[in-house]
């Protein structure tokens, strides 16, 4: 299970224009269940280092299925991760910016955010984080509408293709943030990803 691409491209727009709001370029990366990365933007004059650290954050949250955050708190000395920063080819990312994608209670992906302060960089991984998580509770929501659509008319990829070039293009003159949410719900519903997004349990299924 992971993230459909197109709601990766909807996540990535809501972060960049929480980053816009900041004031600051940063970089913003979405990875899949197993942190490898879908999605990747680098707004201009965004620091070049950022690149990498997006993408590690992205990929640690991820793959240990945690916000970096809470990695760097547990890999303090004498905790029960103390020294993984040195596994992984070093992809592993110790502070904030750095959040677990959750839907049904499985990490379905994660999203790095690098070019602020540690606070700036979580608050906009935060905006898409909080917009998943609205997207998944309307796509619960809409789901028992599409079953005759998908049980008798079209077959959902072709649906799914039409409502996403739809929303793309703004043909439904509805405020930005509104259509991105929508579209990311109609999509995930047609996918049938469980619903109630909930957030990653710190601590649990550490790596050995």
């Amino acid at each position: 299970m992971t993230i459909p691409y197109p709601v990766t491209i909807l996540l990535g727009s809501i972060a960049e224009a929480a980053a816009a709001d900041l004031g600051i370029m940063m970089a913003i990366a979405l990875a899949d269940e197993e942190g490898s990365l879908l999605f990747f933007i680098r707004m201009d004059k965004a620091l070049p280092a950022s690149t990498e650290i997006a993408i590690s954050k992205a990929y640690t949250a991820a793959a240990l299925r945690m916000s970096t955050r809470e990695a760097g708190r547990l890999a303090l000395p004498g905790e029960a991760l103390y020294g993984i920063q040195h596994t992984h080819s070093g992809k592993i990312i110790l502070f904030g910016g750095g959040i677990p994608l959750c839907l049904g209670g499985q990490v379905v992906g994660g999203i790095g955010v690098s070019g602020g302060t540690v606070e700036e960089d979580e608050l906009v991984a935060e905006a898409a984080v909080k917009a998943f998580a609205e997207m998944a509770e309307l796509a619960e929501k809409i789901r028992p509408c599409l079953v005759e659509v998908l049980n008798n008319r079209e077959p959902s990829t072709s649906l799914e293709k039409q409502l996403w070039e739809a929303f793309r293009g703004d043909v439904f003159l509805l405020p930005k943030e509104i259509s991105r949410l929508l579209a990311g719900a109609l999509i995930l519903a047609l996918r049938g990803h469980p619903p109630r997004p909930t957030a990653a349990p710190a601590g649990r299924n550490l790596p050995k």
